[in-house]
């Protein structure tokens, strides 16, 4: 599970799957029926570069968490941003 912002910036969403689609970029939702096009670029190659981008954010970890000065801990999920170009 990651969240995303859309390439428009105009949503953020938490997504199961991410798949290309010649230079597109569509994410499925945990209900695996809606689709959604995330982002579109120059070419198919680009959009893999992206896809590879995604998916090097994921493998450094999705979230975090940080203990206060009150010592309570607390969980933030980071955000993948798709590139404009």
């Amino acid at each position: 599970m990651i969240i995303i912002r859309s390439q428009d910036k105009t949503n953020l969403m938490k997504v199961s799957k991410i798949e290309i689609n010649d230079n597109q970029i569509y994410v499925t939702f945990e209900d695996m029926y809606n689709t959604r096009k995330i982002g579109c670029y120059e070419s198919k190659e680009r959009a893999i570069q992206v896809l590879d981008k995604i998916q090097n954010f994921i493998e450094n970890g999705t979230e975090y968490d940080y203990i206060t000065a009150n010592k309570v801990r607390c969980n933030v999920n980071r955000i993948f941003q798709m590139p404009i170009k």
